[in-house]
C-alpha cells in the first residue's frame, strides 16, 4: 500500500540538536559491551544488568540500571541507563533514571530529552509537555529540528498530543509553525496543519513550502479545489514538483496522478522519485507487467534500487517463483527493506514447512539494541499468527513481555493476538487494562472500541471510545474504518459507507476494503462492493480478512496474478 501522507519535504542539514544525535549514539552501543567503564568497577549489580540485556532480560536490566544510578549518581552510567531502558519499552524505570541524571547535570539537553520521550511513552502528555518546554530554553533555535527528532522518536501521534496544548513564544517563529503543521498532517489533524499553516505564513515563513502542506492538508479533508490551488503554488520550486500528483493520489485520482507523474519523468530534479510513484502504483492496482518493466528501469538507480528489488521479489512471490523471491529478498540486506524483506523470506520458508529458518530469519542477533531483539519476537510472532498459529504467537508474545513487562507495544500486540486466537474475553481484559493505564492513548482507546464493535459487543460504548480517539486524530483512516465499522455493526449502512470510503481513500489496506465492501453489500450497492473488493483484492491480495469477506459474498473474485516473467540477468547485487 502507498502512504504518500507521510513523505516529507526534504530538510537541509542544520547544527541541530546534539542531545539528540547523542543519545541515539547511547541507544546504537552494543549491548555486547561490558560494563567495564570507570562507572562500573566494582559492582555486581550493574555487571547483572548488562548480563540481563545480553539474554533479552530487559525487565531485570531496567531494575538494575536504575539501582545502580541512584547509589552511584555517574553521568556516563545514567545516559546508558537512560537509552537501554527507552529501547527496552521500560518507561517509568527510564523516567527515574532520567530524572536522576537531570539532578546529575541540571538543565542538560540530553537528560531533558530521554526524561521527555520517557514520558510520552507513557502517555503522561502534561510531564512530557513541561521538560519539553524546559529543552526549548536549551537548544535555542533549533525548535524546528527538535519537534521532528521527537517525532521520528517517540512517534507523531504523542508527539501531537503533547504539543496540542503547549504555549510558548519559541514555537510561534514561521519554521516551527511549518514543522508543527508538518507533525499535525502526519498525526492525522488535518485541519490543525492547516492553522499552523496560517500562522506559519503570517509569521514569514516560506509560501511554497507552506503550500506543500496545505496541499496534502486539504486532499486528506477531500476539498480538491483548494489542494489543487496550493500543489500549483508549491510546484513553482523544483523540490515541489511531486506535489500536484501526490495531491491527486490522497484526493483518490488515481488516473490524474499517473499522467501528472508520467509528465514528470524526464524532469532532471524530480523525475527519479515519480518513476518510483509509478512503479508503486502499478504494484498497488495490480498491474503487475507494467509494474516489472517500471522496477527493472528502476535497478540502476541507486536511490530506488532497494524499492525496486522488493518489489521484484514480491511479484515473483505472487507468481509462485520462491527461489527466485528469496534470492531478491536477501539482496535488501543492510537497505531500507531490510525488515520487510526478512518478513517476506520468512513466510515463505514457513509455508514451504521450514518453521526453524522461517522464525531464526527474524530473530534478531544475540548482541542486537534491545529494541531490535523487541521487534524481532513481534515478528516472529505475527508470522506465527499469520500462518494460521495464533496460540503459538500468544506463547511467544507473553515470553516476550515477562522479559519486558510493561511494554506497551508488547502488551498490545499480546491483545491483538488473543483476539486472533478466539480468545476474545481475554483480549478485551487487556485491552481495558491498557486503557486504564494510557486513558489518553487514541490508538489503545481505538482498539479497545474496534474489538467491542467487531464482536457486537456494547455497540454505544464502543462507538464512543471510537469517537473519543477520532477526536484526538481525526483523520487518521485506521480510526475513521473503525467508526464505519462500528456504524456498520449498528445498522447505519449509509453513514458506514462514507466513512468506509474515506479510509479508503486514505488507506489502501485489505482490512478496510473488506469492510467498505461489506457495508456496501448491506446498502443494496452489490456493483460497487465487487468494486471495492476487487480494488483491495490488487493492493492487499494476502489480506486474510479481506480474503474471508470475499469468499463470503463474492466467491468468484480473485486477486490479479503476474503473468510469466521476463527473463533479465540475475541479480547477484544493488
Amino acid at each position: 500500500m502507498i502512504m504518500l501522507l507521510c513523505h516529507r519535504l526534504p530538510r537541509a542539514a542544520a547544527p541541530l540538536a546534539i542531545a539528540v544525535l547523542a543519545l541515539a549514539a547511547a541507544l546504537a552501543l552494543p549491548v555486547a559491551r561490558a560494563a567495564t567503564g570507570d562507572y562500573a568497577e566494582g559492582s555486581v549489580a550493574l555487571n547483572g544488568a548488562e548480563q540481563a540485556l545480553r539474554r533479552g532480560d530487559c525487565g531485570v536490566a531496567a531494575r538494575l540500571y536504575q539501582q545502580e544510578v541512584q547509589r552511584l549518581g555517574q553521568v556516563e552510567l545514567a545516559e546508558r541507563a537512560a537509552a537501554m531502558t527507552l529501547a527496552c519499552g521500560q518507561y517509568p524505570a527510564a523516567r527515574v533514571i532520567a530524572g536522576r541524571w537531570l539532578q546529575l547535570a541540571p538543565g542538560g539537553s540530553e537528560p531533558l530529552l530521554a526524561l521527555t520521550y520517557a514520558e510520552l511513552g507513557e502517555y503522561q502528555l502534561a510531564d512530557a509537555r513541561r521538560h519539553f518546554k524546559a529543552l526549548l530554553g536549551v537548544v535555542e533555535d533549533q525548535t524546528p529540528a527538535l519537534i521532528e527528532q521527537l517525532a521520528q522518536r517517540a512517534g507523531s501521534e504523542p508527539t501531537l498530543a503533547m504539543l496540542r496544548a503547549t504555549e510558548d513564544a519559541r514555537l510561534r517563529g514561521g519554521d516551527a509553525q511549518l514543522a508543527l503543521a508538518t507533525l499535525a498532517l502526519d498525526g492525522w489533524d488535518a485541519r490543525l496543519a492547516l492553522r499552523y499553516v496560517q500562522a506559519a505564513r503570517a509569521a514569514g515563513a516560506s509560501n511554497t513550502a507552506a503550500a506543500a502542506i496545505a496541499a496534502r492538508a486539504y486532499a486528506v479533508l477531500g476539498e480538491a479545489g483548494s489542494a489543487a490551488t496550493e500543489a500549483r503554488l508549491a510546484a513553482t520550486v523544483p523540490a515541489g514538483r511531486l506535489e500536484p500528483a501526490q495531491t491527486l493520489l490522497l484526493l483518490g485520482k488515481d488516473d490524474a496522478a499517473i499522467a501528472e507523474l508520467q509528465r514528470l519523468r524526464n524532469d532532471p530534479q524530480v523525475g527519479g522519485g515519480a518513476a518510483r510513484l509509478l512503479a508503486q502504483l502499478a504494484i498497488n492496482s495490480g498491474d503487475y507487467a507494467v509494474a516489472e518493466q517500471r522496477c527493472h528501469a528502476l535497478i540502476t538507480e541507486p536511490d530506488a534500487a532497494p524499492l525496486a528489488v522488493y518489489y521484484l521479489g514480491l511479484i515473483a512471490e505472487r507468481r509462485g517463483d520462491d527461489d527466485t523471491a528469496l534470492r531478491d529478498y536477501a539482496l535488501l540486506t543492510g537497505s531500507g527493506f531490510e525488515a520487510q524483506g526478512r518478513q517476506r523470506s520468512a513466510a515463505i520458508l514457513y509455508r514451504q514447512g521450514d518453521r526453524d529458518a522461517a522464525v531464526r530469519v527474524l530473530t534478531a542477533a544475540r548482541d542486537a539494541a534491545p529494541d531490535q531483539r523487541i521487534r524481532g519476537e513481534l515478528a516472529a510472532a505475527e508470522l506465527l499468527a499469520d500462518a494460521g498459529a495464533e496460540d503459538e504467537a500468544v506463547s511467544r508474545i507473553d515470553s516476550a513481555l515477562r522479559r519486558s513487562p510493561g511494554n506497551p507495544e508488547i502488551a498490545y500486540q499480546r491483545a491483538v493476538y488473543l483476539e486472533r486466537a478466539g480468545r476474545v474475553d481475554a483480549a478485551i481484559a487487556a485491552l481495558e487494562t491498557l486503557h486504564r493505564d494510557r486513558p489518553l492513548d487514541p490508538g489503545i482507546t481505538n482498539a479497545l472500541g474496534y474489538t467491542l464493535a467487531d464482536h457486537k459487543r456494547e455497540l454505544p460504548r464502543a462507538e464512543g471510545l471510537i469517537r473519543t480517539a477520532l477526536a484526538s486524530e481525526p483523520d487518521n483512516p485506521a480510526l475513521l474504518d473503525s467508526l464505519g465499522w462500528v456504524l456498520y455493526r449498528r445498522g447505519q449502512y449509509a453513514a458506514a459507507v462514507s466513512e468506509l470510503a474515506r479510509a479508503y481513500r486514505l488507506l489502501h489496506d485489505g482490512d478496510v476494503g473488506a469492510h467498505w465492501g461489506e457495508a456496501l453489500w448491506a446498502a443494496g450497492q452489490k456493483a460497487e462492493a465487487r468494486s471495492a473488493w476487487q480494488r483491495a483484492l490488487a493492493a492487499d491480495p494476502d489480506n486474510k480478512t479481506l480474503a474471508a469477506t470475499v469468499h463470503r459474498y463474492a466467491p468468484t473474485l480473485t486477486a490479479p496474478k503476474p503473468p510469466p516473467a521476463l527473463e533479465p540477468a540475475p541479480r547477484t547485487s544493488i
